[in-house]
Order: structure tokens, then C-alpha cells, then sequence
């Protein structure tokens, strides 16, 4: 193998797997790796939906044309990745060759596409480490931090179901509590909790109470991003009445089990739970009059595009009011790349110069960012041991910089 190593990548079509993987080699290795791709029966273009899949992670597709396998390309090639095309694919002795058993993404969804992106990235992270060990990136995979997410709050509905107390974003920056509850339950009035489920309060696992601040009003539509047990569904729903109606989106199965269950011990009549991903909201464009969130927002992968769909879905003079995980400043790298951490609410939070621009990026006005509750030496201490962390050295540098907020924004009527 020369100096730089080259990588060819092929699948029948050329038009999803091998161009997916490709993309992601090229990005990782930059110049440390020659990265080609082709099929044995390339297609007339790209899978628009792959498009979409890699237009997520700011890959652009779209302008690549599928090109055919031939025989001086793996001639050139010191490692060649199969996908799918079998025997067609030429053998030179002396060369490694990898045959990666994947889904093929044709005729698939966007969504079913999004688990094969993922599964190629890790097989690209791993097939570069071997090749370029100083070229991985240190930074987990979008894949990899998703499902410790996942995994974290299907445990947590679990937990909830079962009557166990439940931890949450800033329970662990709380340590003066003795309640059974976390912290996030205790930021709601006695009033907010009369007649709820008592699982849906313990499975409150937000950094706020944005039912609070969004102003509601009788007959409005409202959307709540990773509504979790559904607490701020309920409350949402009291307030807009049987004239509204509240849609509550989540992507842990375990999840909306437990806020279908606590609807209907509620009675609640005016409310509607949605399986998905927030950077993919389930509904038309302008459906909701209001976008509310219980610090989920920082956990995106790609806020960017959260905060797109958000806008999309409202309607014209529509409002986001949420609570989140802010900071001032930046956080140190083993904070950003720690996977615990992100499922915790810390390393993915956005600095808050940066939230309100991303916002304006997106089409939003009427910026607002209020801080509810910042983060003090000790409690900062207590949250990264909690965390694993090295909370002697990491501490200090972190200390009133985290913070929980409120943010609110308004679509142009």
C-alpha cells in the first residue's frame, strides 16, 4: 500500500451505500485517503432520498453522478468495499477486500435510509482507524449519540413506569433535593400537578417549564418536541381547551408507550402522540400555532435543522417557547466529545450567542433568552462526577457558564 491508501467503494447502482460511504471517507480522511466510488449498473443519478440522508450531516450529494465499475479502478485500488455487487467485482490477487453486508437504501424512506447511513459511518470511522489511525475524528459518531439518547430515556420511562424516581438533565446539579422526584418535576406548581398521572410527573425530565411562559390560548394548536411521558402535553392540553389540540413527538418507543398511557388515565381527549425524530417533524408545513420543548432541543445532532422544521411547521405569526441547556462561552473538548455527557444535556447545548443566530438564521424574529437557573462551582462538580468526568480539572472551567434558559421566538405573520 502507497503512502496514501485508496479506497474503493461499490454497490450495483452507485447511487446510495457506495456514494454514502465515499462521502463520509472523504470528509473523515480529507487528503490522507483517495477516496473512489462506483457500481457495476450505476443508476441516472443519486437516490434523492440518500440526498436528504447525507444533506443532514452537510454532505452534498446532489450534484454526484453514479459512474461504472471498471477494472483499471480497483486495479488502482488498495482496499475495495463491496456492498451488493457480487462476483461482477473484478479479484486482483495482494489487494484487501471487504464485503459489507447493508441494506440497499432503493425504494426506501428517508427514515428507514437513516439507520444505513449510520451503520456506514461507523464501518467508514473504523476501516479509517485502521488505515489513518491520526485521522479518526475525535468526535462520536451522530449515529452512536442518537442511540445513547435513546437508550437513556428509554430506561428513564421505564423507570418511571415502574414507580422508580427518575434523573434528568439537572437532577444531578441539584444535590440539595431529598425528594424521590428529579429536579425537573420540581419545576412544577402544585397547581400544574393536580391531576396528573403521578408516572407522567415522574417521567418530567425537562430543565424547565415552558407550559409556563408560552402563553397559551384557548383553541390554539400546539407541538411539543420530545414530549417524553407527556407532562407538557397534558398541561398544554388543559390550556387550549377541547377547541385545540396538542401533538406530542418523541422517538423512544418506551416513551410514547408511557404518555399514551398517562392520556388516558388523564382523560385527555385533545391529544395526539407522534413517533419520529425532531430533525424530521411528522407534519404538514404551517399546522401548529405553537412549538414548546423541555430541554431536547440541545440534544440534536442537527440543530440547524431542528430549528428549520420548527419554522416550517408554524403557522404564519406562530411562537416557539422552550426551555433548553445554554451556555456563555465554550465547553472543554471532554465535554463536546463525551457521549454521556450529550445524552445528559450538557456537551451538545449551544452557546447562547450562537442559538440566537442560528434562529435568525432560520427565518425566526423577536429573539428572546432569558436564563432561569445557572450553574454555580458546586453544582457544576457534583453534575460531572455524577457524569464520570474529571470533575476536579473540568469544573472550574464550566462554572456559571451552563445554564438553563428559556428562549422564545416568533415566525413573521
Amino acid at each position: 500500500m502507497g503512502s496514501t491508501p485508496r479506497v474503493l467503494f461499490a454497490c450495483v447502482h452507485n447511487a446510495g451505500r457506495s456514494q454514502m460511504a465515499a462521502a463520509l471517507l472523504r470528509v473523515y480522511a480529507g487528503d490522507a485517503v483517495e477516496v473512489l466510488s462506483a457500481g457495476s449498473e450505476p443508476a441516472g443519478k443519486v437516490n434523492p432520498e440518500v440526498v436528504l440522508a447525507m444533506a443532514e450531516r452537510h454532505i452534498d450529494l446532489a450534484e454526484q453522478s453514479p459512474r461504472l465499475l471498471t477494472t483499471e479502478a480497483v486495479r488502482r485500488s488498495d482496499v475495495v468495499v463491496t456492498m451488493g455487487c457480487g462476483d461482477t467485482c473484478p479479484f486482483f490477487p495482494g489487494k484487501r477486500y471487504l464485503d459489507w453486508d447493508l441494506a440497499d437504501p432503493a425504494g426506501k424512506s428517508l427514515a428507514e435510509i437513516r439507520p444505513i447511513r449510520d451503520e456506514i459511518d461507523r464501518r467508514v470511522r473504523n476501516l479509517l482507524a485502521e488505515l489513518v489511525p491520526d485521522s479518526v475524528p475525535s468526535s462520536p459518531a451522530p449515529g452512536e449519540l442518537r442511540e445513547q439518547v435513546r437508550a437513556r430515556y428509554a430506561a428513564a420511562a421505564v423507570g418511571a413506569r415502574g414507580g422508580e424516581p427518575t434523573a434528568c438533565c439537572d437532577s444531578s446539579c441539584c444535590p440539595s433535593s431529598d425528594s424521590t422526584e428529579g429536579f425537573g418535576a420540581s419545576l412544577y406548581s402544585d397547581a400544574d400537578r393536580a391531576g396528573l398521572p403521578s408516572a407522567a410527573i415522574r417521567a418530567s425530565l425537562g430543565c424547565g417549564n415552558p407550559t409556563a411562559v408560552a402563553e397559551l390560548h384557548q383553541g390554539e394548536t400546539v407541538l411539543d418536541l420530545g414530549s417524553g411521558g407527556g407532562i407538557d402535553v397534558l398541561l398544554s392540553a388543559k390550556r387550549v381547551g377541547l377547541g385545540g389540540h396538542v401533538y406530542g413527538l418523541d422517538m423512544t418507543d418506551e416513551m410514547l408507550e408511557l404518555a399514551r398511557s398517562n392520556a388516558r388515565e388523564a382523560g385527555a381527549a385533545n391529544v395526539e402522540f407522534l413517533k419520529g425524530e425532531i430533525e424530521s417533524i411528522p407534519l404538514p408545513d404551517e399546522t401548529v400555532d405553537v412549538v414548546i420543548s423541555n430541554c431536547v432541543i440541545n440534544l440534536s445532532v442537527d440543530k440547524d435543522r431542528v430549528l428549520r422544521e420548527v419554522f416550517r411547521v408554524l403557522r404564519p405569526g406562530g411562537r416557539l417557547a422552550v426551555s433548553d441547556i445554554v451556555v456563555r462561552g465554550s465547553i472543554p473538548a471532554e465535554l463536546s466529545d463525551s457521549v454521556p455527557l450529550w445524552a445528559a444535556c450538557l456537551a451538545g447545548a449551544m452557546e447562547e450567542t450562537e442559538y440566537r443566530s442560528r434562529l435568525v438564521a432560520a427565518g425566526f424574529t423577536d429573539v428572546d433568552m432569558r436564563p432561569t437557573r445557572v450553574f454555580d462551582g458546586d453544582e457544576a462538580r457534583v453534575f460531572l462526577t455524577d457524569q464520570g468526568a474529571d470533575a476536579a480539572t473540568i469544573a472550574p472551567l464550566v462554572a456559571g457558564q451552563v445554564m438553563s434558559a428559556i428562549v422564545r421566538a416568533k415566525k413573521p405573520a
